[in-house]
């Protein structure tokens, strides 16, 4: 199996996340008016030859962590998404992650349709498009807080992270339910 060979990437902070590259933020500008967003926080672990989910971590166990959970403000509609260069169409390694994605959806009976989208069907309005280009010339300042977080981590393992939804939002994007107001005013 021939392995895909990425460009250069930046990682990035915005809206609390941490973006693995400028293609992952330019999506989520893109789905933020209609859509809640979880960003990469559910990993699949399967076993390898089968490709089946499992809860059980062996020697033949793999993981995978789709880009996105999002979910539809209005339809309640949700998609487990994989972002990816257009380059990257018709490699192995993307219908492997489909079809491991597909059967924990499956297994969890969960109303997700897992679906790729690559770089060029992502398109930006005037308001989204200038916000990215703002971005864009703060992503080495993003880059710093990225690496401060992760030398942080290292040390202190009770700090929480940066990069956590509110509960809300992980109750609405997770299984449709309406989103619970939270009384305590934190997330």
């Amino acid at each position: 199996m021939k392995n895909f060979q990425y460009k250069k990437s930046y990682r990035i902070i915005y809206w609390g996340c941490c973006f693995d590259s400028l293609l992952e933020l330019k999506y989520a500008i893109s789905i933020s008016d209609e859509y809640e967003f979880m960003h990469a926080r559910i990993p699949v672990y399967y076993d390898l030859k089968t490709k089946r989910p499992t809860d059980y971590i062996r020697d033949c166990t793999r993981r995978y962590t789709p880009d996105f959970l999002i979910r539809h403000k209005i339809t309640g509609e949700a998609f487990w998404v994989e972002i990816k260069p257009k380059n990257f169409d018709g490699y192995e390694q993307l219908s492997l992650r489909k079809i491991v994605a597909e059967n924990f959806i499956a297994w969890k009976n969960f109303d997700w349709k897992f679906k790729v989208v690559f770089g060029d069907e992502i398109v930006l309005n005037k308001k989204q498009q200038e916000l990215f280009e703002e971005l864009c010339r703060l992503k080495s300042k993003s880059a710093y807080k990225v690496h401060f977080q992760k030398l942080n981590n290292q040390f202190d393992r009770s700090a929480p992270s940066l990069f956590v939804p509110s509960q809300a939002t992980v109750q609405f994007v997770m299984f449709g339910r309406c989103k619970i107001l939270s009384t305590s005013g934190g997330s």
